[in-house]
């Protein structure tokens, strides 16, 4: 597990809800890479936590599917699939069409401030894949939850939040820069335009369209590594 060596965090104890954001964190941005078998005494010792609350967050990743359960072997860190890319890109492409329709009726001033300057802070700073430190702080992450937060709808929400975290990983796998920056802002501010427009049409087609040059992007380079 070479993933454990020079990190900052070893031998600090910390609580089941730390150290699933800290594992899901790394698995998702491939610092633990797929194939990698998850060894209970090492992550024990590394969090200084009990076997029983280990075991709670392993589950959770599981559940995820971040993580394939094997017996008397453990956790292995799951692989990619290209049916199952094409399975979500497809599936997500709709749901934020959805997004768009229902954000359009419900977003608040409030919120729709917020997304506003979660794009002008990434413009003016222009984060890149390696600056990245936390997958909640990053720009795209942080713009679609608010979209998602705007539909009021919890089932909703909790759908695309685990859609995005699995996309976001397969898009670590690829490599983030693969779409010019100036690409991802201009589609997020065709949705903001939508929104402040209270366009539902405008907005869903924005939406789709956002997603449809990551999609691009993401089967044409999952394909060929």
């Amino acid at each position: 597990m070479d993933f454990l060596k020079f990190n900052p965090n070893f031998g600090v104890r910390m609580t089941k809800d730390e150290v699933y954001k800290i594992l899901q964190q790394e698995i998702v941005t491939n610092i633990i890479p797929a194939g990698e078998v998850l060894n209970e005494k090492d992550l024990m010792k590394r969090f200084k936590i009990g076997r029983s609350p280990l075991r709670d967050v392993l589950v959770k990743l599981h559940m995820e599917e971040l993580l394939n359960s094997f017996p008397r072997l453990g956790y292995l860190v799951t692989s990619h699939d290209i049916s199952e890319v094409r399975e979500l890109v497809e599936l997500r492409r709709e749901l934020e069409g959805f997004v768009g329709t229902l954000a359009t009726e419900r977003i608040s001033q409030e919120q729709l401030e917020r997304i506003k300057t979660v794009v002008e802070k990434a413009e003016k700073e222009q984060p890149s894949q390696a600056s990245i430190k936390n997958i909640s702080d990053y720009f795209d992450t942080q713009f679609h939850s608010i979209l998602y937060e705007a539909t009021q709808n919890r089932k909703l929400i909790k759908i695309l939040g685990e859609l995005h975290i699995k996309m976001l990983r397969i898009w670590f796998h690829i490599g983030f820069d693969t779409v010019e920056f100036s690409t991802k802002i201009e589609g997020m501010k065709q949705v903001i335009q939508a929104l402040e427009e209270k366009d539902a049409q405008k907005a869903r087609k924005a939406l789709e369209e956002h997603m449809d040059v990551y999609a691009a992007q993401m089967k044409e380079k999952f394909i060929t590594i």
